[in-house]
Parts: C-alpha cells; sequence; structure tokens
C-alpha cells in the first residue's frame, strides 16, 4: 500500500485544484495524487487553524503535505513560517501553494527534525497517523527540543486515532497542555514549554 509520507516516483501525476475560504480570505491549492487528502482540504487541518489563538513570532509546519497550515497561518498572522516534510513532492506543491497564494515560506526537506536546527515560537502538527505511534512519538519528542521558551506545539487528532495516548504523551513532555477544542471525536492540544525566567 502506498502511504503519503513515503515517496513513490513511478505514481501518475494527477493535479486538482481545491479552494478554501477562511477568516474571510480565499486560499487556492495544487494537489498531487500521491499527497495526504489531495482530493478535498482535510476538516482536522481547518479545526487546528480555527482553534489556534493569535500567533507571533516563527512557526514550523511540521509535515506540511501542500502546505495548508503555513500558508493560511503565514497570510493570517505576522509570523515567520517554515514548512518541512519528509516527501519531496509535497515539498514542491507546497512552495508552488506559497506562490499561488502570495506568502512567504521557508522548505525543508526533513524527516521529522533530522534537517531542522532552529527552535521556533510555535509548532503545528497534524500527525502522519498512518507512519504509527513511534513515528508520531518521535515528532512530539523532537518538537519539544525545538520549541522557544514560553512558546507551544498545536496538534490536532482524532479519537480513533489516538488523541487519548497523545495526551498522555504531551502531558509527560510539556509543562502545561490545554484542550483547545474537542468535538465530534476531534481534538486540539496547545502543549506549552514553559518561559525562561
Amino acid at each position: 500500500m502506498n502511504h503519503y509520507f513515503l515517496e513513490n516516483p513511478d505514481l501518475e501525476t494527477l493535479e486538482r485544484n481545491l479552494a478554501l475560504e477562511i477568516f474571510h480570505t480565499k486560499f487556492r491549492f495544487i494537489t498531487h495524487n500521491g499527497l495526504f487528502s489531495c482530493t478535498e482540504i482535510d476538516d482536522a487541518s481547518v479545526t487546528l487553524i480555527k482553534s489556534l489563538p493569535p500567533l507571533t513570532g516563527t512557526l514550523l509546519d511540521l509535515g506540511c503535505g501542500y502546505g495548508v497550515l503555513g500558508i493560511v497561518l503565514a497570510k493570517t498572522y505576522p509570523i515567520e513560517v517554515t514548512m518541512a516534510d519528509i516527501n519531496r513532492t509535497a515539498l514542491t506543491y507546497a512552495g508552488k501553494n506559497a506562490k499561488l497564494n502570495q506568502v512567504h515560506a521557508t522548505t525543508i526537506h526533513s524527516d521529522s527534525f533530522a534537517n531542522i536546527s532552529g527552535t521556533f515560537d510555535n509548532i503545528v502538527l497534524n500527525p502522519p497517523i498512518h507512519a504509527g505511534k513511534e513515528v508520531m512519538y518521535r515528532m512530539y519528542e523532537e518538537s519539544a527540543q525545538h520549541i522557544n521558551p514560553g512558546g507551544a506545539l498545536y496538534v490536532v487528532i482524532l479519537k480513533k486515532h489516538g488523541a487519548e495516548s497523545t495526551l498522555k504523551k504531551l502531558n509527560a513532555l510539556f509543562s502545561h497542555v490545554n484542550i483547545l477544542y474537542k468535538k465530534k471525536g476531534c481534538y486540539v492540544f496547545q502543549a506549552n514549554k514553559k518561559a525562561a525566567h
């Protein structure tokens, strides 16, 4: 079975144009059939965006796919956005979509934080469920190491995909975890890193 977080160079290219209107702004995204949520904008990603508090500083869209989170947030808040993904095709489309929506964002090809040395005020993550719990937990652990004091990791996850175990893991890694959204089996967590004294 082909998983969207792995690259498949033999996959025939089938592009789609998707539209999203959020915060009174219209966005357009070009997608590729090898990528996650290629036929429609993922509901969980939209829920995450709508649940966030106002953001400032720097933001990493970890496992960015074709760029929905990073691009919408770059357009909405005065933040400096970096988008990272293990899949080069996803990054190509994230870059195309940033230009399409007239936002500036840096893209980095990286397996979790393997090629990311910097730290961020905010990290957003719609985790790759099908990559398995071990991969997801590594993303949480490495995020905790790459968040500036006073910053936060924001995670959206469905109950059926392990929301409760994710909450337990985040509580073990961060000083405080808020549940920003909990409805219809969908959760948005805000995991805060203690501010420097």
